[in-house]
């Protein structure tokens, strides 16, 4: 699992993320999920540094309303920030 050096607060909605975006998750609707780095591609959630398969397909696809969820929030990552691989 990948894990962010040093953490910071201030976050938004996951489905405010644009594609190419990096973020660590900060709260999720379904718990399990929080310190998970994700990445938008397209319109799939991936996470970083998992094994294939560990992200979320078509979760931007238009009119699924359960994504737009204030529940599933993530704080993008800076530039300059350090991740560390544990």
């Amino acid at each position: 699992m990948l894990k962010l050096k040093k953490d910071k607060p201030s976050d938004i909605c996951v489905a405010d993320m644009k594609d190419g975006d990096i973020a660590v998750i900060t709260k999720w609707s379904c718990g399990g999920y929080i310190g998970y780095i994700i990445q938008r591609y397209k319109d799939f959630l991936i996470t970083v540094g998992s094994r294939s398969g560990k992200g979320w397909g078509e979760y931007f696809k238009p009119g699924d309303t359960f994504k737009r969820s204030e529940d599933c929030r993530v704080r993008l990552l800076e530039p300059g920030e350090e991740l560390i691989v544990g």
